[in-house]
């Protein structure tokens, strides 16, 4: 699990033996991702109904403890609000494919946490659509720290092409 964090370009990963095949990652100390590996939409969901048994290992490794000081009597729902399952599904041949309208059904379903499936070829294609889906902004600092490091001053034309290009880079799947 730790070479799937390196290529996603993550730090601050903790590993529980009770969520197997599975990371999680705490970003910007507000964002909490857990990442597994999966061949059906069931094992996303008996993650899913896993990780409210583990409220107080995940209080103990978010870096900003602060945040979780006011939401100790309430629900996981509320403590959580910002995590994310994210299922990872390596396929080769288009059969290998999930059922849109389930994955819909299931993406859909916000309790305990936002869910992402990401359907992937190789390990490119991954980066890829995990940099769209889940950290956009990536590709905006991207585009923006190239304006910064050569010290341009933006022009309303400009960033109205930045943002067009980082729609596109967004949307292309």
């Amino acid at each position: 699990m730790e070479q799937l964090a390196e290529l996603l370009l993550l730090k601050d990963i903790h590993i529980f033996e009770e969520l197997k095949n599975s990371f999680v990652c705490n970003l910007n100390k507000d964002k909490v991702l857990v990442i597994t590996k999966i061949s059906s939409l069931e094992e996303v969901q008996e993650l899913v109904y896993t990780l409210p048994s583990l409220r107080e290992k995940l209080r103990g490794k978010i870096e900003n403890i602060e945040n979780t000081v006011e939401v100790a009597d309430i629900y996981l729902s509320k403590f959580l609000w910002d995590m994310y399952v994210i299922g990872l599904h390596q396929i080769e041949l288009d059969e290998e494919k999930f059922n849109e309208i389930e994955v819909a059904k299931l993406q859909r379903n916000r309790f305990v946490a936002r869910k992402i499936i990401i359907e992937y070829e190789n390990e490119e294609d991954l980066k890829k659509k995990f940099d769209q889906l889940v950290l956009p902004e990536r590709a905006l600092n991207e585009l923006l720290g190239t304006y910064v490091n050569e010290e341009f001053e933006y022009q309303a034309k400009e960033i109205e092409e930045l943002l067009t290009r980082v729609k596109e880079i967004t949307m292309d799947n």
